[in-house]
């Protein structure tokens, strides 16, 4: 038969139909090519009126791709059937297929959705079926574009079902950065904070180092609609954020996250003693002093006024430093340390240095 396929019309699926090929889909996503015999297009008889389309690599391809004979009849009949503008179940089935073969395919993922949309199907059984997608692929960007293209078109009511779902995927990959962008994206779009923040510190106690829970919990207080902001947050948070760094000083996630809460206040961060105390507490314990020390000097910068037990206790971290002066200043010596004891960034404190204030300096 010459030519592209004659079908191009729109066919309506019933539902015992649309439960029968989701099940079929949501076995194709979750199976390779490999775990059932594969069978050739060409000897489907539901496929007789179609004229494959090959790939086109021109007369001389330098490096052609040596494509699995499976894959390169599934995507030669993908070629006519998305040219010829087909929306059948078929063509559905294809997607599926061609999914199944290479995830990443952009172009099958639109084509997909262009069917989904012209048979009118349940998009609820749409997200069974790229959700198995997704547990297999979870860092495929396509298919989490797909996700968020169904949760926009079902609105409010799958956000719930969307935080669960990308919970599981955390369970299994707790910074998958896929999972937390469509996260961020179903809560700002669709609701969902009532429970966000229980849910970080769930995560923390879990893995107190988990730098994309403490990210994931900025954003909720500065986000979230239900939580009055920043502001009235900050308090309360200081002091779980302290708390985090009294148990592990050597965690750089909750010292970063501490700055954060007093993003472009510095005279606020100044202003806490919370904050010169967990820097003090951590100096007095002389472990794990790095973060501390990075904090403090941040502190001396923007005006801080440290009490003697405070120049005490750098004092006696100088001997550190190889021939340090007792004469330099407090900002200096913390500098200097900081050179010795972080030698992968010491040409930074180096320029931090250089750089101090005149007050300071």
């Amino acid at each position: 038969m010459d030519g592209l396929p004659v079908l191009v019309g729109v066919a309506k699926l019933n539902e015992s139909d649309v439960h029968f090929r989701l099940e079929r889909l949501t076995s194709a996503a979750a199976m390779s090519s490999d775990d059932e015999e594969w069978v050739p297009f060409s000897r489907r008889l539901e496929w007789s009126d179609v004229k494959p389309v090959p790939q086109d690599d021109g007369p001389n391809p330098v490096v052609p791709i040596a494509y699995r004979d499976e894959f390169r009849e599934t995507m030669d009949y993908f070629r006519a059937v998305y040219l010829s503008g087909e929306r059948s179940a078929r063509a559905l089935d294809l997607t599926a297929e061609a999914i199944g073969m290479n995830p990443g395919n952009y172009t099958v993922w639109h084509f997909r959705r262009l069917v989904l949309e012209a048979l009118k199907i349940d998009l609820h059984d749409e997200i069974k079926y790229v959700n198995c997608a997704a547990a297999s692929n979870s860092k495929n960007y396509q298919i989490w574009h797909h996700k968020r293209w169904l949760a926009e078109k079902l609105g409010p009511e799958v956000a719930e079902k969307e935080l669960e779902f990308i919970e599981k995927i955390l369970s299994a990959d707790a910074k998958n950065y896929h999972a937390w962008s469509h996260r961020q994206w179903v809560l700002q779009a669709l609701g969902g904070w009532q429970n966000e923040l229980d849910f970080c510190h769930k995560l923390l106690e879990d893995d107190i180092f988990n730098n994309s829970a403490w990210n994931q919990r900025y954003f909720v207080i500065t986000r979230s609609p239900l939580l009055g902001g920043l502001q009235k947050m900050r308090e309360s948070e200081v002091s779980y954020t302290v708390d985090a760094i009294i148990s592990n000083p050597e965690n750089e996630s909750p010292w970063r996250y501490l700055r954060g809460l007093y993003k472009g206040e510095s005279n606020l961060l100044i202003c806490n003693n919370q904050v010169s105390e967990v820097c003090f507490k951590v100096l007095k314990a002389k472990k794990n002093i790095l973060f501390a020390l990075s904090l403090l000097l941040d502190l001396l910068c923007h005006g801080f006024q440290p009490n003697c037990e405070f120049k005490s206790i750098v004092d006696k971290l100088r001997n550190l430093v190889p021939e340090s002066s007792s004469t330099a200043s407090l900002a200096v010596t913390i500098c200097l340390i900081l050179e010795t004891i972080d030698p992968m960034r010491s040409n930074y404190w180096a320029w931090r240095q250089s750089n101090l204030p005149s007050s300071v300096s």
